[in-house]
């Protein structure tokens, strides 16, 4: 019989050197392959901090490596004093909230330290960052030449060259705020006695001894909301209507009922006259502030028209004395009423008021 070879298989030899080599090869391929895999996955883990590089490791791999066996189970209790910040990447980490702006000071100048330049060193001198001129006073006079039929019949215009003076402040820094007083007005009833308020033959006087205008009257209306467009084009970044209600003050028990003056219709009237201002200053940038006294207020809304909803609803802010806030405070219907308040206080040293509150810069 023939020899049975029992090696059926191929020669099964020693490896050589090459095929150690090759396998170390391969290994060390693939080892680098996973770190260069593992780098990517864990850069979106990667935390630069002023210490230098850190690693967040993302939750399933922290719960192991705090020892948790399974999700959302702890193998020890929390630290109360840790705190967890999760950082949007599109987005950044929450800021510290903002201190409380302090209260600025406001003062009121005359147009002519506007005219002289002397207005910015008296602001500095003070220690105020806003500048309050009264743009048209109760004798009806203006600060600056409007080029209203009004204006100009009742001669109550300033020279043209004030406009170009005024624009050109208000293009600084200064926050600026214009005075109007409104309805009390002693020259346009003088020139136009149609549109006053009358005690018969004669137009009536407040306890000032000063004509007023009908709030009611539609002309008026459009006078007063017309002169606000215009200070709003010159640049003034606030105006404060004054007197924009119906008198309080005064024997008004005297005043001609009408047209010009119907105490059911005061509120209705108010508030036309505070739209077509407020439209008037649409296309600017410029806030609508409304000042007002307690005697306008409660029992007095009878006589002035004067609502807390019609405040709420047109003024960005409330000038008034602390009484008046007081008396605004008991009203349900007026929101953010801190936030929103002027304090009005009297000035010790002249007999003249200035303003204190919380005015944002010029932005």
């Amino acid at each position: 019989m023939g020899r049975v070879n029992k090696d059926v298989g191929g020669y099964r030899g020693r490896r050589t050197i090459t095929d150690i080599l090759k396998f170390i090869a391969v290994a060390l391929g693939v080892i680098v392959v996973l770190v260069l895999a593992g780098g990517l996955y864990l850069q979106k883990y990667m935390v630069y901090t002023d210490e230098g590089p850190k690693l967040e490791l993302p939750p399933f791999l922290q719960m192991f490596r705090q020892g948790e066996k399974e999700p959302g189970v702890s193998s020890s209790h929390p630290n109360s004093g840790s705190v967890s910040v999760v950082i949007d990447p599109g987005g950044s980490a929450s800021e510290p909230p903002a201190e409380p702006e302090k209260p600025g000071l406001a003062i009121q100048l005359t147009v002519d330290d506007v005219l002289n330049g002397t207005a910015a060193a008296r602001l500095e001198e003070a220690g105020a960052d806003t500048l309050i001129l009264e743009a048209k006073a109760s004798s009806g006079q203006l600060i600056w030449h409007s080029d209203l039929f009004t204006a100009d019949w009742a001669e109550v215009n300033a020279p043209q060259s004030n406009n170009e003076a005024l624009k050109q402040w208000n293009e600084g820094k200064v926050y600026t705020v214009a005075r109007v007083c409104c309805f009390r007005d002693d020259s346009v009833p003088y020139s136009l006695n149609k549109r006053a308020l009358r005690k018969g033959n004669y137009n009536w006087r407040d306890e000032l001894g000063l004509r007023w205008m009908s709030p009611a009257h539609e002309e008026n209306q459009a006078y007063i909301a017309g002169l606000c467009g215009e200070l709003a084009a010159l640049g003034f970044d606030e105006i404060v209507l004054e007197q924009w209600h119906f008198p309080v003050g005064g024997k008004t028990e005297n005043i001609t009922r009408g047209d010009r003056y119907d105490p059911n219709a005061f509120t209705t009237e108010l508030e036309d006259m505070l739209t077509q201002v407020q439209g008037a200053l649409g296309p600017y940038d410029t806030k609508l502030s409304l000042r007002f006294g307690a005697e306008a207020l409660n029992d007095g809304c009878s006589l002035s028209g004067l609502s807390p909803e019609l405040l709420d609803r047109f003024a960005s802010r409330f000038w008034t004395e602390q009484e008046g806030r007081m008396s605004l405070s008991a009203s349900p219907a007026v929101r953010d009423l801190q936030e929103r308040t002027v304090e009005i206080v009297p000035q010790a040293d002249e007999d003249r008021e200035f303003f204190q509150a919380v005015i944002p810069p010029k932005e």
